[in-house]
């Protein structure tokens, strides 16, 4: 079941749920799923080599910086649980200097989607500290693993 739950997604990793992320009322605490999409964003662009690298003059690299995200909560997650945190882009969305990121977060106690998270994301020029155009080689990956 976790296997179809997932299949359409380029990165996916698994991460437990920890006691201390659980609220008063015994549940995962909203803000911690905001996390587990961080997670899952920097793997994602870890696979597509879109990063931030600090060069060894100090000079920060062209990369991604979150400008609005969304969350529908499904389920409550609980400890003990493993879950999994599936991204893609959305390939409708890339424009020149930004595209959105769609997630799920699936419990792997109960094989069910417990998130869906979209992020918008620009690209960004650390070191000028603008937006800049999306680099070539990342659209370019974009666009190949969608086609």
């Amino acid at each position: 079941m976790l296997k179809k739950i997932l299949e359409n997604y380029d990165a996916i990793i698994e991460l437990p749920v920890l006691w201390g992320e659980m609220d008063a009322a015994q549940h995962v605490n909203n803000a911690i799923y905001l996390r587990y999409s961080e997670a899952g964003r920097i793997a994602y662009f870890k696979t597509m080599n879109f990063e931030v690298n600090v060069a060894a003059s100090g000079e920060a690299s062209i990369g991604p910086i979150l400008a609005e995200i969304n969350c529908r909560y499904k389920m409550p997650l609980t400890f003990p649980d493993t879950i999994s945190i599936a991204t893609r882009v959305d390939i409708t969305s890339v424009d020149e200097y930004s595209f959105w990121t769609e997630q799920i977060v699936v419990s792997h106690k109960y094989e069910r989607v417990a998130a869906e998270i979209r992020a918008k994301l620009v690209s960004y020029n650390y070191s000028t500290l603008q937006k800049t155009p999306i680099p070539a080689f990342f659209r370019d990956k974009i666009i190949k693993k969608n086609s």
